[in-house]
């Protein structure tokens, strides 16, 4: 079967629906994928015979697709940052939004070979991506999943990153001293759990999406502690929800921290808090 034949094969596998707009661009995605393709190879060749193995990947992936499960569950991969991370349903799919937690952290005045901590740290993604793109970083991630802890070994061990992975219950039993700490913990209110998108309420870890009535219940928890993580003069980068930023601001002042920035994300939404430790 040539590229082209697979492709509307699979389009066809993959009714629209919401939450799967577009079967045609999932399936050349897809497809691109079980090829180890890009997307624009598969423009270029659409004559190009498809190997059986190939052709019994994709159609196992757009079945799969075609049942809900979100595509990068499918494939077993995600960008973040420019590079590729493993990623299961132990652990969030990387969002653009924490991209933002990192174009922050590099515009921070850090000390040379900074401490930095990365408190709920899924599939690694934050983590990995700070130990690499902060020069000398050296990196300590924390999970309380031990189903995510093997996703963020893994991927830590993929890059070959200065990151040391433990599992505890938010920062614990980390000792302090940071230059910076990042966290996405959990932030999704509880009522609003059921409005999600399918491919969300259904297959991604509720641990790592709900927090609580009001969504702040572990990011409140967490400040309390956070003063002892940091350094004098050190950053936290806090991702956060909507509205979250003014909900949480008699808690950052009663833990003496200064709000540094607050970062709005492409909707709009204050999505990052910058604190700092006088």
């Amino acid at each position: 079967m040539t590229v082209a034949e697979l492709l509307v094969e699979l389009a066809g596998a993959m009714p629209a629906r919401e939450g799967l707009p577009d079967p045609r661009a999932e399936a050349r995605w897809l497809l691109a994928q079980a090829l180890g393709r890009a997307g624009v190879w598969l423009i270029a060749n659409p004559e190009h015979d498809v190997a059986p193995d190939v052709e019994g990947r994709a159609r196992s992936w757009a079945a799969r697709r075609a049942a809900g499960e979100p595509m990068h569950y499918v494939v077993g991969t995600c960008p973040f940052w420019g590079r590729e991370f493993h990623v299961s349903p132990a652990v969030l799919i990387p969002r653009p939004e924490t991209e933002l937690v990192v174009q922050l952290a590099l515009a921070l005045d850090l000390p040379a070979r900074p401490l930095v901590a990365d408190v709920g740290t899924g599939s690694g993604c934050l983590a990995v991506t700070l130990a690499l793109e902060l020069p000398g970083a050296r990196v300590a991630a924390s999970e309380i999943s031990l189903e995510a802890l093997v996703v963020a070994r893994y991927n830590v061990a993929r890059h070959a990153a200065a990151v040391t992975v433990v599992q505890g219950d938010l920062a614990h039993h980390l000792r302090g001293g940071y230059d910076l700490v990042a966290a996405n913990l959990p932030y999704v209110p509880d009522e609003v759990v059921a409005s999600l998108a399918p491919e969300v309420r259904d297959h991604e870890p509720r641990i790592a999406l709900v927090g609580g009535p009001d969504g702040a219940t572990l990011i409140r928890a967490f400040l309390k502690d956070l003063p002892r993580l940091l350094r004098p003069g050190a950053y936290a980068l806090l991702e956060v929800g909507a509205g979250h930023t003014h909900a949480l601001a008699a808690e950052v002042a009663a833990a003496g921290l200064a709000e540094v920035e607050r970062m709005r994300d492409v909707a709009g939404t204050e999505r990052v808090l910058v604190l700092q430790r006088p």
